[in-house]
């Protein structure tokens, strides 16, 4: 299942809807940025976060390519979470605030 796309697809729809409607041009461009947890096991998985180019977009500081049990727990437990009452709500705009402090600001 792809998490999160749809956020980032809301804010720069609606974003750019109310440029439009201010008649200036849209400012926003999808990056195409997509989370797609792989469950591997019964209590591990693999967080793949890329986007448009296919090229890795990780959010984590750790090699995300690498099965991991924290990574199914996140899946199975927050990720819905994050979907059900922030997501649909409006109040997610995606991981990339998330992405710059585990990285220290370092990768984008």
């Amino acid at each position: 299942m792809v998490f999160f796309t749809l956020a980032a697809q809301n804010c720069l729809v609606a974003s750019n809807l109310w440029e439009v409607m201010h008649d200036r041009k849209p400012k926003l461009a999808y990056d195409g940025y997509t989370s797609c947890p792989l469950v591997t096991s019964y209590s591990t998985c693999i967080l793949a976060e890329f986007d448009y180019s296919m090229t890795p977009l990780e959010t984590f500081p750790v090699d995300q390519a690498k099965e991991r049990t924290t990574m199914f727990y996140m899946k199975k437990d927050v990720m819905p979470a994050i979907y059900w009452t922030a997501m649909l709500n409006g109040y997610w705009n995606g991981p990339g605030m998330f992405r710059k402090l585990m990285h220290l600001g370092m990768k984008s």
